[in-house]
């Protein structure tokens, strides 16, 4: 099982990208015939995708000061792995593709994207003030953090497209209850795909590390000698073993 998963892990940034490539081909096919709704929402999936590429490819590393802040020592596997971040955002495309297919994006969906979308704004500036007051003694000088780029010129714009396709009009607003079901349903994706794959498979001799520290590759050494944690390099660790 571990060999298939591994195998998975390293083409599943590929299955992202077509699908992600797909969603583009249906969003200008079907420019005239959808709604702005389900256009704006669909365009956030395809952030999505670029958004994962660039916390774990261009430049990637966003594991690296999550796990860090998430008290992890094995800096590159725990509590974030390969293999929960994979579910994380796989399943997040997933479920916005059976939304798409099977009903299309109505009102509930809207606000839940809208939120989420604001979330990862917010989540990846605050990540970036984090990053400034962690590696700024060791020549971090620019507020950033693997994702930012993506959140500002991606899940922003779409964020602000749903906010006033959704509130323009008075009668156009989503009621109560539609409020409830997309925070509802935002509550139980992050756990099933964030707290759920985390609890069960982020440990600390996880098989699914990631292999470099990407942006903060610059950092990382002399920050981890300073304060006593670890990086995985599995040639090392073979070696002792």
């Amino acid at each position: 099982m571990e060999t298939i998963m591994q195998g998975w892990l390293s083409i599943w940034l590929y299955v992202m990208t077509a699908i992600g490539i797909v969603l583009g081909v249906l969003v200008w096919k079907k420019r005239k015939e959808w709604s702005p709704l389900n256009t704006l929402c669909t365009l956030a999936i395809i952030v999505l995708i670029l958004h994962v590429i660039e916390e774990w490819v261009l430049p990637g590393g966003l594991h690296y000061s999550y796990n860090i802040a998430h008290g992890g020592a094995f800096l590159s596997r725990y509590p974030m792995n390969r293999l929960t971040d994979m579910i994380t955002n796989f399943g997040a495309v997933v479920v916005g593709c059976i939304v798409l297919k099977f009903w299309g994006f109505g009102k509930p969906a809207g606000v839940a994207v809208m939120l989420f979308s604001a979330f990862e704004v917010i989540m990846h500036i605050s990540i970036g003030i984090q990053d400034m007051q962690i590696f700024g003694a060791y020549g971090m000088n620019t507020l950033y953090s693997p994702g930012l780029i993506t959140s500002l010129f991606g899940f922003l714009p779409v964020c602000i497209g749903l906010a006033i396709h959704l509130f323009k009009k008075k009668e156009n607003r989503p009621k109560p209850v539609q409020w409830i079901m997309a925070i509802a349903a935002t509550a139980v994706l992050g756990f099933l795909l964030i707290n759920l794959p985390e609890a069960a498979l982020g440990k600390k001799d996880s098989p699914y590390e990631f292999t470099n520290r990407g942006y903060y590759e610059r950092f990382g050494g002399q920050y981890e000698q300073d304060n006593n944690f670890e990086y995985f390099e599995p040639e090392t660790v073979k070696e002792e073993e």
